[in-house]
């Protein structure tokens, strides 16, 4: 993505309308996750070898592992982008269904009917408010936006039976599991070969598949959810540093403060009065 026409934003989000005029014929760089509305025209666009038209009122949702080339573009082409670093994405991600990002990886344009058109406009218009006003909870407030658009795509997919149509390889298979064993046992097990033992493969392997379906190596993974979680505890409860480190199974809390610091940049106390 061309990231000198989107605006910046302290919460690891870049926004803004998009043309591509400038840019067919060669392949975008991505962020980790970039969301993309159809405003007017239509534009031409091959992801992952696979063509696809990008009109009025869909919804194109794009990682960073997506070989993007933009072909054609209508002279009246109009789009908002909004381009998420790796740390925000998380946040999003954190508790959806794995099922709904391996099948918009595989699916990764939508063409919504004219109600949900209607309330897709509504809240990109609510999502511009957020990011253009200043707020302490601007961070909390936009996870919860991109969190209900992803809710809601996850139930019409449920009702429309899109996840039992996928089929998934025996590799894919695994990393869902894997993604799910994170979610289960991140407070108690931070070891790579924990989870490849759970799923009955090698550390080695488990870090093949992981890098090949997932786009990251499996400590990354686990850590990234250790993060979540902490920050989780840091935001809804009140409990000290200490107590913090029982319930994610940190023996020393001065330990899990630097580990929080070096994967997020902020202390623990920083993040809470965030």
């Amino acid at each position: 993505m061309n990231r000198t026409i989107l605006h910046p934003t302290p919460i690891g989000l870049r926004f803004g309308p998009i043309n591509w005029e400038n840019q067919l014929g060669y392949p975008l760089t991505l962020s980790y996750l970039v969301v993309i509305i159809g405003l007017e025209g239509e534009a031409d666009v091959t992801l992952n070898f696979k063509d696809y038209t990008l009109k009025k009122g869909a919804l194109l949702v794009l990682s960073s592992d997506i070989v993007t080339l933009i072909q054609r573009t209508s002279s009246n082409f109009n789009a908002q982008c909004y381009a998420i670093d790796r740390p925000l994405a998380s946040e999003i991600a954190y508790q959806l269904s794995n099922q709904l990002f391996g099948f918009l990886h595989d699916n990764p344009l939508h063409f919504l009917n004219k109600d949900d058109q209607q309330q897709l406009t509504y809240w990109n218009k609510q999502l511009l408010y957020i990011l253009i006003q200043s707020s302490s909870q601007q961070q909390k407030i936009v996870v919860n936006h991109f969190q209900n658009l992803f809710l809601r795509m996850t139930e019409y997919m449920e009702k429309q039976g899109a996840f039992k149509q996928r089929k998934f390889s025996r590799q894919e298979e695994m990393c869902w599991k894997f993604w799910d064993l994170i979610g289960q046992y991140a407070k108690t097990h931070r070891e790579v070969a924990f989870y490849a033992n759970q799923l009955h493969i090698t550390p080695f392997y488990l870090a093949q598949i992981s890098k090949k379906y997932l786009n990251d190596q499996p400590k990354d993974l686990i850590n990234r959810q250790v993060i979540l979680e902490i920050k989780n505890l840091l935001q809804t409860t009140n409990k000290s540093i200490g107590e913090i480190a029982e319930v994610v199974h940190f023996d020393d809390p001065s330990y899990m403060g630097r580990f929080f610091r070096r994967e997020t940049g902020f202390s623990m106390s920083e993040y809470r009065k965030s």
